[in-house]
């Protein structure tokens, strides 16, 4: 019987700001890694593995119990992407098409010990 073990995750006391300037997805997803203590060319690998870093991406071919399917950079279904937004500090609505917000809060998950929630690991 496998061992489960709970971990309390950090909650942040805002969210960053979202930037203005136009950068790329990946420099987004290394800035992320950065700000929250994640290896860059780890958490980029991931990122590529999900959807090539593709922004809009949904897969239709997975449903969730929430009836969503997988969307954005980090492939997040909507319930996990709701949960951990509000647990990192940005609004809790389904913003997963949002690159910057899809992007810091996998990056939250992933510093919180929240990766086995992807399949890419």
């Amino acid at each position: 019987m496998a061992r489960v073990t709970t971990i309390e995750p950090k909650v942040a006391q805002t969210a960053p700001k979202q930037v203005t300037e136009h950068k790329s997805t990946e420099q987004i997803v290394r800035e992320a890694a950065r700000t929250h203590g994640i290896d860059e060319a780890y958490f980029v690998s991931i990122a590529m593995c999900e959807s090539t870093m593709g922004l809009n991406l949904h897969n239709p071919s997975y449903v969730a119990g929430d009836g969503s399917s997988p969307a954005g950079v980090f492939q997040f279904i909507r319930s996990t992407y709701i949960d951990f937004a509000a647990k990192a500090g940005y609004p809790v609505q389904d913003d997963r098409l949002v690159h910057y917000n899809n992007i810091n809060v996998a990056a939250w998950a992933f510093a919180n010990n929240l990766g086995s929630h992807w399949e890419c690991r």
